[in-house]
């Protein structure tokens, strides 16, 4: 019976102490806000780790465009306006902030959880090339530092036909083969698009690659045209159908 009653204290020593822990903890986490940046993907891609963005890839995009990241917080909205702290890591980065980019607002709204950050990216300069900024939180009056892994934002754009980051480790080369810029521009060009879809629709990749095939084949047996080439050699694509792939 003294055994019983001993373990009954400790579990309501526990459970008291746990109790308090919690409120103080909740007490902290409420009157000390924090921040954290998230990309949000596509599809079943739900947040990016990055966005790469080619001009080339946007015809009706002249000199610049607005590349965009989430900045949420934890913690309870304000009445007031709050400032996103925001620092370019410069050792990570090349772009440069006034010649290859602008960050247009750095405002979280009154009574917002989430703001989207608008960067603005410019072409000038970069014909051929590619720059890469990588913004991380930086703590200030409004917010300290949120979740480590979600701590930084990275962007990398260029004047040139730039390497999808996932492409050797999904679907899009099982679909289109090794990556090269006259492979990637030829794919958009033919499919009419800005971008590959989603890597888990097996269906659209399907139909794209057929599409990209019968454009190849009409583009090397056009009088005047010599077959398609890259620094690989004659270009051509796999068969793909649609069914299996990496993901």
């Amino acid at each position: 019976m003294k055994a019983i009653v001993k373990v009954c204290a400790l579990a309501l020593t526990f459970g008291f102490l746990f109790s308090a822990c919690s409120k103080k903890d909740i007490q902290i986490y409420e009157n000390d806000p924090r921040l954290f940046f998230q990309i949000p993907g596509t599809g079943s891609v739900a947040l990016r780790d990055s966005v790469i963005y080619s001009f080339p890839a946007n015809p009706k995009v002249t000199t610049t465009d607005t590349l965009w990241f989430n900045a949420c917080i934890m913690g309870n909205a304000a009445p007031v306006d709050r400032i996103v702290g925001i620092k370019v890591n410069t050792e990570n980065s090349t772009a440069i902030e006034g010649v290859n980019f602008k960050i247009v607002s750095k405002i979280l709204p009154a009574n917002a959880f989430k703001v989207r950050i608008p960067v603005v990216v410019y072409r000038t300069g970069l014909k051929d090339k590619s720059v890469r900024l990588q913004l991380e939180v930086q703590e200030n009056n409004d917010f300290k530092i949120g979740y480590n892994r979600y701590n930084k934002a990275i962007f990398i754009w260029g004047d040139k036909f730039l390497k999808p980051d996932i492409w050797d480790t999904s679907n899009y080369r099982n679909a289109f083969g090794t990556f090269t810029e006259t492979r990637y521009a030829f794919i958009l060009k033919a499919c009419n698009i800005t971008e590959l879809p989603d890597p888990m629709n097996l269906v659209q990749l399907g139909y794209y690659n057929a599409v990209v095939r019968k454009a190849l084949n009409d583009y090397n047996n056009t009088p005047g045209n010599t077959q398609l080439t890259d620094e690989m050699g004659v270009v051509g694509f796999p068969v793909y159908t649609g069914i299996g792939g990496a993901g």
